[in-house]
């Protein structure tokens, strides 16, 4: 089943867009702190050992220090690498954040060659998951190639492995609602820096 643009998430990410490019830098860093403590105060985080984490890029909350900080918890890391129209979630090894190549999308992942574990060898207990917009009752509107989708879709297809989904936003991205439709994945919660 492909998917059909959606012409009110289109609009969405616009909007979206427009007020993310206002958000000055010291705005970005000040929402990220909020987002990253309420992250590693979150009983989902606390109790999770396999985590999978996006790279972030300047429009979103910054994930660098929580993946130093799952790495310092004594976590796996794992990162999305897209190739061929799917998303795989690869463990992130030392060094590995000086070495990945940017996509022209201008998102860090793994190179092809570099061989690393797929997290669905063993596993994952959280997601933390990117977005373009959010409501507070766990709607998602992403990016548009329905990567998290899918992989989500394929993990909730066995329940009681399924992995938590939390996803971290600044506040002009959680909206009352936004438009789902039968693809869409839910998910648990969405961490922001409220008023």
């Amino acid at each position: 089943m492909s998917r059909v643009p959606s012409p009110a998430k289109a609009a969405i990410r616009e909007e979206i867009e427009k007020k993310l490019t206002t958000l000055t830098d010291e705005e970005k860093k000040r929402q990220s702190d909020i987002v990253f403590n309420k992250l590693i105060n979150h009983p989902y985080y606390k109790s999770a050992k396999r985590i999978s984490i996006f790279m972030s890029t300047p429009t979103e909350v910054d994930t660098a220090p929580i993946i130093k900080h799952i790495k310092s918890k004594g976590g796996e890391v794992f990162v999305p690498q897209y190739a061929g129209g799917v998303m795989k979630m690869l463990r992130l090894e030392t060094g590995d954040e000086e070495k990945m190549p940017v996509t022209r999308h201008g998102i860090q992942q793994h190179a092809k060659h570099m061989a690393r574990e797929d997290a669905l060898e063993k596993g994952l207990d959280l997601i933390i998951a990117p977005g373009v917009a959010f409501s507070k009752s766990g709607g998602r509107v992403g990016h548009g190639g329905g990567y998290y989708d899918k992989y989500i879709t394929n993990l909730r297809s066995n329940p009681e492995t399924a992995p938590k989904i939390l996803a971290v936003a600044f506040k002009c991205q959680v909206l009352d609602e936004v438009p789902m439709d039968e693809l869409d994945q839910r998910i648990d919660e969405v961490l922001f820096a409220e008023d």
